[in-house]
């Protein structure tokens, strides 16, 4: 039986903590997850998180059980952006406080606000900030009329960390 990721208490505690703190970092995050034993998002499903169209590779996990706690995802992967690869890491959290997500997150990580782009029900903020001497792309996902119970996705994007 597949456990769930311990300590995820907010949406912005559950992006630092496995997207942020040190950048993304795909084999990181598997090692982890099989550690772990996080059960497995269906493939469509972490698809639907990710901002890239074409992955090289994907994963993702369920974090949250579901009864106990509202659903939260975590998807880790790598694409081909122009000749660079890139690692991407995002969250996605239900029954989460968008206001209060910008707000940790902003308050948290020296971001700086790129733009934002408003759909019908949906505002996409993009930022850019350098955590751990990594320099990052940073996309909230957030309604665009917040009720405290919202859907955030948010994702962190950065080229490809080659450990050696």
């Amino acid at each position: 039986m597949p456990v769930t990721a311990n300590g995820a208490e907010t949406s912005v505690d559950l992006f630092v903590s496995h997207c942020l703190r040190e950048g993304p970092k795909f084999e990181a995050t598997l090692s982890k997850a099989r550690q772990e034993g996080w059960a497995p998002l269906a493939a469509d499903m972490a698809m639907a998180f990710t901002p890239v169209d074409d992955p090289i590779a994907i994963e993702g996990w369920t974090i949250g059980d579901g009864e106990r706690t509202p659903f939260e995802a975590l998807v880790v992967y790598r694409a081909m952006v122009g000749k660079r690869t890139v690692e991407g890491c995002t969250t996605a959290s239900a029954g989460s406080d968008a206001r209060a997500a910008e707000k940790g997150l902003t308050g948290l990580v020296q971001a700086m606000l790129l733009g934002e782009e408003q759909g019908q029900d949906t505002i996409y903020k993009r930022y850019s900030a350098n955590v751990a001497g990594r320099d990052i792309a940073i996309t909230l996902t957030l309604p665009r009329y917040p009720r405290g119970t919202d859907q955030v996705l948010a994702s962190a994007v950065a080229e490809e960390l080659v450990e050696n």
